[in-house]
């Protein structure tokens, strides 16, 4: 787990006057990474195949950063040869069910064109499965995560307009609780990957 733990440190390690769209992305990424980490090992399948967790776990890192493509001034804009902000509305399709889902399926045919992807009943898929299992739940992972901030997200997108979210529970972007969550997945990253250390470490019983 030293790879994910470095890839944590490095996304917790950007300077607090940096950019709200800086901060988010490695909120997304650490939430992310927390959540499917945390399902992991709720099925308990990292003993079984643990280079494919981390894998799926690097991957998820990397997906959940995609859907804020089509924002100017994010992580993954700046790094794209194409400049999709100029046509694409912030949180618009990027942000929905159908964008997600074209996403899913058309990486799926596009690397699979390259790899065949193998999936084992019931089991992890092979280390170039486990890289498009970990993008696509990164990017679904975006859209939930990004679904109880104050802007919210427009699931169906383009079928319908986008309405209003009134809440308590909704957070500010850029604000306390969203730093505070985390801080938490953070911790919650290192706890994890501290058992899963000790987990390969353990000699059998």
């Amino acid at each position: 787990m030293l790879s994910s733990l470095i890839f944590v440190w490095y996304n917790m390690n950007i300077c607090s006057n940096e950019e709200v769209t800086k901060m988010l992305t490695r909120s997304h990424r650490l939430c992310s990474i927390a959540l499917v980490e945390l399902g992991l090992i709720a099925s308990n399948t990292f003993i079984a195949d643990p280079a494919s967790n981390l894998i799926i776990l690097l991957a998820t890192g990397v997906g959940a950063s995609l859907p804020d493509i089509d924002e100017y001034n994010s992580t993954t804009s700046r790094k794209s040869p194409i400049n999709f902000s100029l046509f694409l509305r912030h949180r618009g399709v990027t942000h929905s069910f159908l964008g997600w889902l074209v996403f899913s399926i058309g990486l799926y045919f596009l690397m699979n064109h390259f790899i065949p992807i193998e999936f084992r009943s019931w089991q992890l898929p092979n280390w170039w499965g486990s890289i498009w299992l970990g993008l696509i739940l990164g990017y679904f992972l975006h859209l939930v995560e990004d679904s109880f901030s104050k802007q919210g997200v427009d699931w169906w997108a383009p079928f319908v307009k986008k309405r209003r979210h009134h809440s308590i529970f909704r957070y500010k972007v850029g604000g306390f609780f969203e730093k505070f969550i985390t801080l938490i997945a953070f911790l919650g990253i290192i706890m994890m990957s501290c058992y899963w250390l000790w987990l390969m470490a353990a000699p059998e019983i």
